[in-house]
């Protein structure tokens, strides 16, 4: 039987998932104290973890799921920022790059987003993220390209301009964890693919902090909506 694991930062993400799929009593186990659901749907073992908001949590917990569960693939699901100026609340972004924006060793001879030693971005899986923007013609404006990760939240008119002049205006949408499930999938040699949906523009101008706390519920139902399409 194929696994798929599925990673969300917040519950709202993870709530949003467990209400569509409608799971029949499925198994709750807590891996060194992360929330993990088990079930099956349409013949695919799911499992569903609350990964944690940010690289250090997302890291280590991918890396366990990845340990103990050995999925085929992993999915993140979540909210993310808009970057680009046609973007609006509630677009989905399906990213085919993945970088991480607050990376700066360029006084080493890095690249913008690079760690010595370490390559600059990753990729997600293309036959996933294919299937992915199929799923989700009809459901929203889908964007692809690439998906930037920060440990700090996007909502200042600079952050904004530094992201995009390092970056030639190449990112699609800012989160938290991505980079992380990137570098540690690659690792494990697990395909793996991001689905976003817009809780925020930052890209619009300041305050949109605002609109993350009004739009963060059905942003999350948006992607779940998504991957919902996608495992049938």
């Amino acid at each position: 039987m194929k696994t798929i694991a599925v990673l969300t930062a917040m519950p709202q993400e993870l709530d949003a998932v467990l209400k569509i799929f409608n799971f029949a009593n499925p198994e709750k186990v807590e891996l060194f104290g992360m929330s993990v659901y088990i079930s099956v749907h349409n013949g695919i073992k799911f499992i569903l973890a609350l990964s944690g908001v940010g690289r250090a949590n997302t890291a280590m917990n991918t890396a366990l799921i990845a340990r103990e569960f050995k999925p085929d693939e992993i999915i993140n699901v979540g909210s993310a920022g808009g970057l680009q100026n046609e973007q609006k609340i509630l677009d989905i972004v399906i990213p085919s790059e993945i970088v991480a924006v607050d990376v700066d060793l360029t006084a080493l001879g890095c690249e913008y987003g690079q760690m010595l030693g370490d390559q600059k971005s990753y990729f997600a899986d293309t036959k996933i993220q294919e299937k992915l923007i199929n799923s989700g013609k009809d459901l929203a404006t889908v964007h692809t390209g690439t998906i930037g990760s920060s440990e700090a939240f996007i909502c200042h008119e600079e952050q904004v301009q530094n992201i995009r002049n390092r970056f030639n205006n190449s990112v699609v949408c800012v989160e938290m964890e991505a980079f992380s499930i990137a570098v540690v999938c690659k690792r494990f040699n697990i395909p793996f693919a991001i689905i976003r949906s817009l809780s925020d523009v930052p890209a619009h101008g300041e305050g949109n902090e605002h609109d993350f706390n009004a739009f963060l519920d059905k942003a999350s139902d948006n992607a779940a909506k998504l991957l919902y399409r996608y495992a049938q």
